[in-house]
């Protein structure tokens, strides 16, 4: 049968002394733990297990880099066919439908459709339609296998604008890895914040917590 997981990253004040280029990340409570609330609700809709990266070296590899790298986490699932990945500001509703069987073998993202998006898909040497905020990630067994060979070298290769998203735009360019993409009206609302399925609340969007209930 096959196993499924979705995970976060939530480590309280993890950001907080952080000089770089993520220092809008801003722990707070009551957004996370809604988050996580729904996260669970929705792993437990998709028959999926869940889980909660809590600490700043879950992943080791990434022990002393930025937070973000934590959402390598997904190298550690080995005994899981699909994986999806949300982050902590990510509040996933309700009425969205099992990510797992409308995607299937198919890896799947959103294109981030932001004023940045061409300066950072420039800064990684790619194409900007093929930019994905790594907000939300539907992995398949297959794929994690692609890019395990190569986690290494990325890590060493440079300092990645906006860090692991960053990278692992980078990796899925240079290993030629399609992946479907999710409407980001629908899925991923950059730079909207509210969205169909799911709201986004990044960076500065954390200013409109509060302007709805859930």
């Amino acid at each position: 049968m096959e196993k499924r997981i979705v995970y976060q990253v939530n480590v309280p004040n993890a950001g907080r002394d952080m000089k770089d280029k993520l220092t809008a990340y801003t722990y707070m409570p009551e957004m996370y733990e809604i988050s996580e609330r729904n996260a669970r609700r929705y792993a437990e809709k998709c028959g999926a297990d869940y889980y909660k990266v809590e600490i700043l070296n879950d992943w080791a590899p990434g022990t002393g880099k930025h937070l973000d790298f934590q959402k390598l986490k997904f190298l550690d699932f080995d005994r899981y066919d699909r994986v999806l990945y949300l982050d902590s500001d990510f509040i996933i509703k309700n009425n969205a439908p099992d990510l797992f069987k409308i995607c299937g073998e198919l890896p799947a993202a959103s294109v981030e459709h932001s004023r940045a998006t061409p300066l950072q898909a420039a800064d990684l040497g790619i194409p900007a339609e093929k930019y994905f905020n790594a907000g939300i990630m539907y992995l398949t067994r297959d794929t994690i296998e692609k890019i395990r060979p190569h986690v290494e070298e990325y890590l060493n290769m440079r300092q990645w604008p906006w860090e692991c998203q960053g990278m692992l735009n980078k990796m899925f360019f240079d290993l030629d890895i399609k992946y479907l993409n999710l409407p980001s009206e629908d899925w991923n609302p950059i730079p909207r914040c509210f969205g169909r399925y799911a709201d986004h609340y990044a960076g500065a969007k954390k200013r409109n917590w509060g302007t709805v209930s859930y």
